[in-house]
């Protein structure tokens, strides 16, 4: 989808104007969507440029990750420390991240003051069934998992239990804008993107199902032994981290509603 219509072009010298920095990366994000555009509207810029630079680090995040997960699973830590430290970096750094954006978001409600909040309903399906039951599967199956563990080691329990409370408050942090935040829009097709914008906000800053992976230190604290449960386990990480991939391809499989979002291309 071409864009036809003009649009002012954004002035990113200007106060509470986007960045030269958020121009490109909306220019690329909308691209990515079939919009094709020489300068994206100043509303679609800061939300949307602000979230492309968070998530720029990301790369950064996966070695990080590694890192800790290599750290986590050496003898010498003890087990309830290891699913506090996982959950920690698991959940804070993906936090960090969105409250990176947020600045942006307070400047694009100047730009366009926000709206009637969505429904429960309608926020729900914008989000994606596919991630609302990757976050139930991950804290539902995760205190069952717990739970049992506390009949064979109560302190792996305790820990395990801790970093389910670490992922439960910094997935409400995020959701709960997410799902209850006005609606910061000025036409059809930046409702559109607020919309898609949901959807990524909790898929990328609140991805639950990475604490899944509590359930596979759990396996590696009862090495050689099997732990209880064992097919359970599995199947809880495979639905867990399922569902979040699905959620995270039907994300990108969603197009933008035809209209004006910025200067035409060419």
């Amino acid at each position: 989808m071409t864009v036809r219509e003009p649009a002012m072009p954004t002035d990113p010298r200007l106060p509470d104007q986007p960045t030269a920095a958020e121009v490109n990366l909306t220019r690329a994000w909308l691209a990515r969507r079939g919009v094709v555009v020489d300068w994206p509207s100043p509303l679609l810029a800061v939300r949307v440029g602000a979230r492309e630079q968070a998530r720029r680090s990301y790369s950064v995040f996966g070695v990080l990750l590694g890192v800790i997960w290599v750290a986590a699973i050496l003898p010498p830590i003890p087990v309830p420390a290891k699913f506090v430290l996982v959950s920690v970096v698991f959940t804070a750094y993906p936090l960090l991240q969105w409250r990176r954006s947020r600045p942006r978001e307070r400047v694009a409600a100047r730009l366009a003051p926000g709206g009637a909040r969505p429904s429960w309903r309608v926020a729900a399906g914008q989000v994606g069934w596919w991630y609302l039951t990757s976050v139930a599967i991950t804290y539902a199956g995760g205190v069952v998992l717990c739970a049992a563990r506390f009949a064979t080691s109560p302190p792996a329990a305790a820990g395990w239990a801790a970093a389910l409370a670490v992922g439960v408050a910094g997935t409400v942090l995020v959701l709960g804008p997410v799902l209850r935040g006005p609606v910061i829009a000025d036409d059809e097709t930046s409702l559109g993107v607020d919309a898609a914008l949901r959807a990524e906000d909790a898929v990328t800053f609140a991805p639950a199902a990475a604490l899944a992976l509590l359930a596979w230190i759990d396996l590696d604290a009862t090495w050689p032994s099997v732990p209880p449960w064992f097919p359970v386990r599995v199947a809880y990480l495979v639905l867990a981290v399922g569902t979040l991939l699905a959620a995270r391809f039907g994300r990108r499989s969603r197009s933008l509603p035809p209209g004006t979002y910025g200067t035409a291309a060419g």
